[in-house]
């Protein structure tokens, strides 16, 4: 097939081959099939982004003309880093066609062409190996249709198109075999594809098997030749340029953006307790899928063993494709793997690799140390934060021998008629075992998003002109719910339709000054603590000026539109933030049953002309974090309404009080001390302001002070040298413009 004179009839039969793929995917993924404009695999927040980053990548660079690893358009002013994101730049350029139907039509064409396409190439990998027709194409249903495969597809766009890693490893092993230019370039396209149609964790896996081979060989005596001479060294040095050449549209365009801080966030959780999390159970082999209608009622009595993290603990080989692998290995024994010793290693060491640092065996860590750890040790390879992935490629070396089981089997039972029949009997076992047909209305609302409608309103948003940004509340995640992310990933899929910039976002990695950056917003931390069940209520002692703080960030942020996402919040809920959002941006502008949207046009020109405080929760890189006294009442003695009603500040505290021109100011508030008796420093600018004597009571205090145009920094402390925790509770603190009378 990949040879330069391409024969007609291996290309109709390549063509056959895939089209059967094709009709197993729209049998075994119907729902899509039903509805391919409307219908989505995946029913949370990764679904929701992938579709966003569909539309991101044409979108960033076609109409902004700018690099795909950088968007201003989430987390504004701010933006994020894209790099160590998700982001697969291809399936959105590939796709593109087919967004201006729907998102759901791209999603769905990229979903169902990597089921194909992994399909077809484990096929040509299994063929090499086995010249087995039959035996290939199981094969290429095992890798393709397998849980592993499946449950990360459901929402995990570079997950859907792992094809190209069968590609890789089959263009690689030609390539060494017969050394032809062809198969340098062939595997050089292949690594691109996987990088930048799957992701960075994928190209590691490449490059891991790539190292794996080359030791192989070069450790067999009889197989180092293959290797080790000039030709092989010319071919390979032509497979890494080439490589480079062929992506560096993309390489380019991530450099600028392949920051040592930015991998160091994406690096910072992959902790041994991360690690442990999304590590594989050993009973997880064993265990069928949750997506699996028919057997899911056995994987529900398991439910402990997947329950931290379902998706990546789903590493069900299937009862049948493991007697073939067995079958396979056995008889492979008996000539001391001469043929396939190079597809034994790697299955072993990224079969060890899936454990993670320590054993785990029905929902329990051993202590047994892993592979994973000295993995873990390497730099740069380590950003693979989660092992249990690397069961992707088990997967493949378990379909290729699964397929040299069968032609054993045949084999074996080639004098009886039973012979045609056997890869018919694993083929519908497997089905058995591989299906993800949902039995209830339930299960279907779980695994897929059936509805992917956008309300009308953000689509007159984007037809509106000028620039301005867009808040959709929620906009932090509620971790209290089965499902954080959801709500804020379908805010993301939104902005596809209106266009403009949004308040927060969906990543799948954050760093703090995005998170806090959301949080410096009153009405954002209100919606917050309201969809956690806590109310309207804002984490400050600031009171007084709640609406004036928020109006003053929406036209800082230059926000447009605010809107609610209704089905959040509960009935109560919805109408305390309604009826607050309507006290000060009048009459919602537009209202469905989903959405409700309100203008700010009547308030964001008048902001920055009043004085306005707020309380960042980020300064520099000092954390200024307050909590309400009823979160930690109960380590104290003291017990009081006004007590629970305070506000703590647990380290240094900021207040921030912005006032359009130079003015005295009259603070006055009532404080106390947890902690007993103790001076209490307040500063503000950098200068001593003044001391608050203080005690478990709470007294009144106030002074005049002088503030600047712009941001004033009042901050207080428990020492006189600017450092250590405030410990103090402010029950109510009011600023007002300084007065004789």
């Amino acid at each position: 097939m990949f040879d330069l004179a391409i024969n007609r009839n291996e290309l109709k039969k390549y063509a056959i081959i895939a089209l059967a793929y094709l009709v197993l995917s729209l049998i075994m993924f119907w729902p899509i099939t039903l509805n391919l404009a409307s219908t989505v695999p995946g029913a949370g927040g990764d679904t929701f982004q992938s579709m966003w980053e569909l539309w991101w990548v044409p979108f960033s660079m076609f109409t902004l003309h700018s690099s795909p690893y950088f968007s201003s358009y989430v987390f504004y002013p701010v933006g994020a880093n894209l790099v160590t994101q998700t982001l697969t730049p291809l399936a959105g350029i590939i796709s593109a066609v087919f967004q201006p139907v729907s998102l759901a039509l791209a999603f769905n064409f990229v979903f169902l062409l990597g089921f194909v396409l992994a399909g077809l190439f484990t096929y040509l990998l299994a063929f090499h190996v086995t010249k087995n027709q039959a035996a290939s194409f199981i094969a290429g249903v095992i890798y393709a249709f397998s849980p592993v495969h499946t449950i990360h597809a459901f929402g995990q766009l570079p997950f859907t198109d792992i094809a190209f890693i069968p590609l890789f490893l089959f263009l690689f092993l030609r390539l060494i075999e017969e050394k032809k230019h062809v198969y340098a370039i062939g595997a050089a396209f292949s690594f691109v594809m996987l990088t930048f149609l799957g992701d960075i964790e994928q190209a590691i896996m490449a490059m891991l098997l790539a190292f794996f081979v080359l030791a192989y060989l070069a450790l067999a005596k009889s197989e180092r030749h293959k290797i080790l001479n000039r030709k092989f060294a010319i071919m390979f040095a032509e497979m890494l340029i080439a490589t480079l050449v062929i992506g560096s549209p993309l390489i380019l365009s991530m450099l600028p953006y392949l920051t040592p801080g930015a991998l160091s966030n994406f690096g910072s959780v992959a902790t041994v307790k991360y690690n442990e999390l999304y590590s594989a159970d050993l009973l997880s082999f064993f265990i069928p899928s949750s997506f699996n209608g028919l057997l899911s009622p056995v994987s529900s009595i398991f439910s402990y063993v997947a329950a931290p993290a379902v998706a990546e603990r789903t590493t069900y080989v299937g009862y049948s494709v493991m007697l073939l692998a067995l079958i396979g290995i056995a008889y492979e024994s008996r000539n001391r793997f001469k043929n396939t010793g190079i597809y034994l290693v790697p299955l072993v060491i990224f079969g060890l690799l899936t454990f993670g640092p320590y054993l785990q065996v029905n929902g329990s860590v051993t202590g047994i140390p892993g592979l994973y750890q000295l993995y873990h040790l390497v730099p740069l390879f380590n950003v693979f934060r989660e092992p249990s992935r690397f069961d992707m490629v088990v997967e493949l070396f378990i379909a290729i021998f699964a397929a040299i089981g069968l032609v054993r089997l045949g084999e074996k039972y080639a004098s009886s008629g039973a012979k045609k029949y056997i890869p018919v009997i694993f083929f519908a076992l497997i089905l058995l075992e591989y299906n993800t047909w949902p039995i209830s209305q339930s299960m279907l609302n779980s695994m897929y998003t059936l509805n992917t409608t956008i309300p009308k309103a953000y689509y007159e948003i984007g037809a509106l002109r000028g620039n301005f940004s867009v808040l959709e509340l929620p906009a932090i995640p509620n971790y209290t719910s089965r499902q954080p992310d959801f709500f804020i990933g379908r805010a993301m899929y939104y902005q596809t339709a209106f266009k403009k910039p949004m308040l927060g976002g969906y990543l799948t990695s954050t760093n703090i000054t995005q998170e806090y950056s959301l949080f410096n917003v009153p009405i954002i931390a209100s919606a917050y603590y309201l969809q956690t069940g806590q109310g309207l209520v804002y984490g400050s002692p600031l009171s007084e000026n709640y609406t004036n703080s928020t109006s003053f960030f929406l036209g800082a942020y230059n926000v447009g539109f605010v809107s609610v996402l209704r089905d959040t919040y509960n009935t109560t809920e919805l109408q305390q933030l309604a009826a607050y959002l309507a006290s000060f941006l009048k009459f919602p502008v537009y209202q469905s049953n989903t959405t409700m949207v309100f203008s700010t046009t009547n308030i964001t020109s008048k902001a920055g002309t009043q004085l306005v405080t707020y309380t960042p929760t980020l300064l520099n890189n000092q954390h200024s974090i307050w909590q309400p006294g009823w979160l930690i009442y109960g380590s104290s003695p003291l017990y009081s309404s006004e007590y629970l009603s305070s506000w703590f500040g647990i380290n240094p505290a900021y207040i921030n009080i912005y006032s359009p021109n130079y003015t005295k100011i009259n603070v006055s508030m009532r404080v106390l001390s947890p902690s007993g008796t103790k001076t209490e420093y307040v500063y503000l600018n950098g200068q001593p302001l003044t001391t608050l004597n203080l005690t478990l009571a709470f007294k009144n205090y106030s002074f005049v002070t002088g503030i600047n145009p712009g941001i004033n920094y009042l901050v207080f402390f428990s020492s006189g040298n600017q450092t250590g925790y405030s410990n103090l509770a402010i029950s109510n603190i009011t600023f007002k413009k300084y007065s004789l009378s």
